[in-house]
């Protein structure tokens, strides 16, 4: 089969009107100038550019050299000597596909693209606060508490009582903790990666025993222990994280997160971080002989505030059945002796007052 085309040898400005055809048996094409030899390709060594059915063939021993076609009907037969070879790349493949199936490539790139940044990057980003010394925690936790102090009331006298209570319990805490009560009527507490944990007064108001502050306490523990806030702050800003990562620029990771740092406040824990903490604070609970079913009294009690308005602990820290009656499983099957302790019963209702 023959097509017409023109060839630009390099040399000169004119072209040469030829006729090209393939020889299978080789994986050539070849032509031939006016009265000159024929001129073979091998099909392995061309390199192409199509525009329509307009194509530019170039042999890349000798890229001075061009060689033009426009037949529509060589335009297919092209692509198909070309695939067989593979002789033709990803981008040109994609570009003359037709509409459905450039749809479906867009889709599928699009949902692989969606699966990576949801499901993929988190995870390792998550991984990566191993990377980041502890010291790192201190300096992100200070700029959030410094900023929280200036915008929030502190209630000193009720501070020095948490504080004093909080002594009074073996915690196994990885850091120094530091506990602060902010007058507020927002039901909430959080903790933050340098040991400060804040507690309001309004959740003081609703805790009914020393148990159920114990419960409390040893829940935020867990989330400084396990670098939860930190962690959580690194799965949202997974993207700018792995640009990162992909250098082993640890100063990079610490600066996108400190860029960040306000979005702490915003932040929800996963299910897997909650459970741990609640795991936490219930070993905390038996650990100190106070009764373990505090934890689940706890979740009751701030669920009643939630029949009145969603509290902000409550979008933060999601108390759900399933929490509870995961709580009440593992207390079943446990062994726990429960003893009244007088010195954290006084400074309860001294921070009750």
């Amino acid at each position: 089969m023959l097509f017409e085309g023109k060839y630009f040898d390099g040399l000169s400005s004119a072209p040469f009107q030829v006729s090209v055809n393939f020889d299978f048996l080789k994986n050539k094409i070849f032509f031939k100038k006016e009265n000159e030899d024929f001129i073979y390709w091998d099909i392995s060594q061309i390199q192409f550019n199509n525009y329509g059915n307009l194509f530019e063939i170039r042999n890349k021993k000798n890229l001075d050299s061009v060689l033009k076609i426009d037949d529509e009907n060589f335009s297919q037969f092209f692509f198909q000597e070309m695939k067989k070879n593979r002789g033709i790349d990803i981008h040109t493949q994609i570009t003359n596909a037709g509409f459905l199936k450039i749809s479906i490539i867009t889709f599928f790139l699009f949902a692989s693209f969606s699966c990576l940044y949801f499901y993929v990057l988190p995870p390792i980003a998550e991984k990566s606060v191993a990377l980041l010394p502890q010291t790192f925690d201190n300096y992100i936790g200070d700029m959030v508490m410094n900023d929280f102090i200036d915008q929030n009331k502190i209630d000193n006298e009720k501070t020095e009582d948490l504080q004093n209570f909080a002594e009074k319990l073996y915690l196994a805490e990885t850091k120094k903790l530091e506990f602060t009560v902010v007058k507020s009527n927002k039901v909430n507490a959080f903790a933050l990666p340098n040991g400060q944990i804040v507690i309001y007064s309004a959740i003081l108001e609703k805790i009914q025993s020393y148990d159920q502050l114990a419960a409390l306490i040893g829940h935020e523990v867990s989330h400084v222990n396990n670098r939860h806030s930190i962690k959580a702050l690194s799965k949202s800003l997974a993207g700018y994280m792995m640009i990162s990562l992909l250098f082993n620029d640890v100063n990079g990771i610490m600066s996108v997160l400190a860029e960040n740092v306000q979005q702490i406040h915003s932040l929800s824990y996963s299910r897997e971080f909650e459970q741990e903490a609640d795991e936490y604070g219930l070993k905390i609970l038996i650990n100190n002989n106070l009764d373990p079913y505090a934890m689940v009294e706890l979740f009751e009690q701030l669920e009643k505030e939630s029949e009145f308005s969603i509290s902000e602990i409550m979008s933060t820290h999601p108390l759900i059945k399933n929490r509870k009656e995961y709580m009440q499983k593992i207390i079943q099957n446990s062994d726990y002796t429960v003893k009244t302790n007088n010195q954290l019963s006084t400074i309860f209702e001294s921070l009750k007052e």
